[in-house]
């Protein structure tokens, strides 16, 4: 099957973001964590509990100042429940996906809620083993939450996709082949027409997000995209590095321009960490801009090998450059630009014409060529 009438394609890293998303919001994900929890309960919680009954422990764990505290009745009583109302949510999530209704998890507050009860009636190495199931449920858990709350900001950045990447691409060497529906248009802050996975139509560099139709809908939120030190970390670094490779990133934050900015940040204990230096700019790097939408369509039975840079996002990454000027120089290119610099900066600029620069707190103002020239 081919692309029908499309002229407009992913690069190869944002086809990885769609596979993810899909992957994520898809039915089968779900049913994943519902397994995952019941295993736990079934197979590991309730025949220690039921040990522990026999082996009487609670006759030996409560005294006369904690009382029932430490004893498996009480976490039994007490915290067991949360783990039975989270797979019974997550029944109901399963059988809500018929209708295109998509929720956050309840896994923040159940394991906040466990966290509330001793396990001192179990041994430690039967705590322990609970405790790892626990936060690999967590860690699956947040990949549905990311991808499904629809608060006013995206939890997808850039950097999150490249944490879950290698995991990802260990599991699914080959991902679907997607084309992107120009003719299925979404607005920021709004529901969108169709349910599944969205890219900014404004900005090349923005993450991709999922949005769906049932239950009022899941609106799209802002985009997530670089603003200018993120974009300086993309030209410095490159693509195919940034975020994966610690010694580029930290030549980046120790480069003469930021320095100042990141020092102090690295230090743990009082000496420079590169193995910080991805996560430190993350925290730096990204901005939010209200975006249009296009739908990003699976060609159904039809999939490609995965991988973050291919030939395409070379091609992306000049392109990119030709399409990025700094502030306080001529436009070497007539039409509209926008800065992540300053909300609504988008503007129309004559060839020649003085681009201007703001202040900000990491130097240079950066404008992108605007997709959109309408």
């Amino acid at each position: 099957m081919s692309t029908p009438g499309n002229q407009l394609s992913l690069s190869a890293w944002h086809k990885v973001q769609a596979a993810m998303l899909y992957h994520y919001a898809s039915l089968d994900y779900l049913k994943g964590l519902h397994q995952m929890v019941s295993e736990l309960m079934d197979g590991e919680i309730d025949p220690l509990i039921n040990l522990a009954r026999v082996q009487g422990r609670d006759a030996v764990l409560r005294d006369a100042r904690w009382g029932d505290r430490n004893t498996v009745q009480n976490w039994t009583n007490s915290a067991w429940p949360f783990l039975s109302d989270f797979r019974q949510s997550l029944t109901r999530d399963i059988a809500l996906r018929t209708m295109e209704h998509y929720e956050v998890t309840g896994a923040n507050e159940c394991l906040r809620g466990l966290n509330e009860f001793s396990m001192n009636w179990a041994a430690p190495d039967e705590e322990e083993k609970i405790q790892t199931v626990l936060k690999e449920i967590s860690n699956y858990a947040r990949n549905i939450d990311y991808t499904m709350d629809d608060r006013s900001r995206s939890r997808w950045t850039d950097f999150n996709f490249a944490y879950n990447y290698p995991e990802f691409s260990k599991r699914f060497p080959c991902i679907p082949k997607f084309w992107v529906r120009t003719d299925v248009t979404a607005e920021s802050s709004k529901a969108p027409p169709r349910t599944g996975v969205y890219v900014s139509s404004d900005d090349p560099n923005a993450a991709l997000q999922f949005a769906w139709t049932g239950g009022g809908g899941g609106k799209l939120r802002p985009a997530s995209t670089f603003n200018e030190i993120g974009l300086d970390a993309l030209q410095q670094v490159g693509r195919k590095d940034l975020w994966f490779d610690g010694a580029k990133m930290f030549a980046f934050v120790q480069s003469q321009k930021y320095a100042s900015f990141f020092a102090g940040k690295m230090i743990i204990p009082g000496k420079p960490d590169p193995y910080l230096a991805p996560s430190l700019v993350a925290r730096s790097a990204f901005t939010e801009i209200s975006s249009n939408w296009y739908f990003v369509e699976i060609i159904n039975d039809e999939f490609e090998d995965i991988a973050v840079v291919s030939e395409d996002d070379s091609r992306t990454m000049n392109a990119q450059k030709r399409s990025r000027a700094e502030g306080g120089h001529a436009c070497v290119r007539a039409g509209y630009w926008f800065t992540p610099a300053k909300a609504g900066s988008r503007r129309y600029f004559k060839d020649g014409e003085i681009m201007p620069a703001f202040g900000t707190d990491y130097g240079v103002t950066f404008w992108q060529w605007d997709e959109n020239q309408m």
